[in-house]
């Protein structure tokens, strides 16, 4: 750094020595500062609308309806199981329906519902369920009384998690249940 001299009035003879002062430099005006900061407004800018392009990406999931209403879920031996509570609008026949397992907010492949009584299995993660429809009515379509049990692959339903159960019609429409295990 360049140093400059500072000499007062009484030091005309030499009789001290100079003091030394740092010559000043405004570090936002220095070039490679300020090329820093574009380059990271830049990098922190192309983040957020990459962020923004790839959730445009998503397709926007079917909202909630009354049209197949679950009722609460009750945990039975760690394994969660509901009711159809209410249907309107159908009989909407078993084959029409597709699936969805969320666990944590990961979301298992949808799969068909199987027919009356049987089992069908999802896996997420190293993690497998069994979802089972009981045809109460037995009329072939989900209907007040009928019953659905989730549960682990032969196991209970893992311990602190929270679960979403997703019933879509045709891809219209989607009836959810939705319970957490301790």
């Amino acid at each position: 750094m360049p140093l400059t001299g500072d000499r007062s009035e009484g030091d005309a003879e030499g009789g001290r020595l100079p003091r030394a002062t740092v010559a000043g430099r405004d570090s936002i005006r220095d070039g490679r500062t300020l090329q820093f900061v574009i380059v990271i407004f830049a990098a922190v800018l192309l983040v957020v609308a990459a962020t923004f392009y790839v959730a445009s990406l998503v397709p926007p999931r079917p909202v909630p309806t009354d049209r197949l209403v679950f009722s609460d879920v009750a945990l039975v031996d760690s394994n969660a199981s509901f009711l159809v509570q209410s249907e309107s609008g159908g009989p909407y026949p078993y084959a029409g329906f597709e699936a969805t397992l969320v666990v944590n907010d990961f979301p298992s492949p949808s799969v068909a519902l199987g027919p009356p009584q049987s089992l069908v299995r999802v896996s997420i993660g190293p993690n497998s369920y069994r979802i089972t429809w009981r045809d109460a009515g037995g009329d072939g379509a989900p209907s007040p009384g009928d019953s659905f049990l989730i549960s682990g692959d032969g196991t209970p339903l893992p311990s602190i998690s929270a679960y979403e159960f997703d019933l879509q019609w045709q891809g219209t429409w989607i009836a959810k249940a939705f319970w957490t295990t301790g």
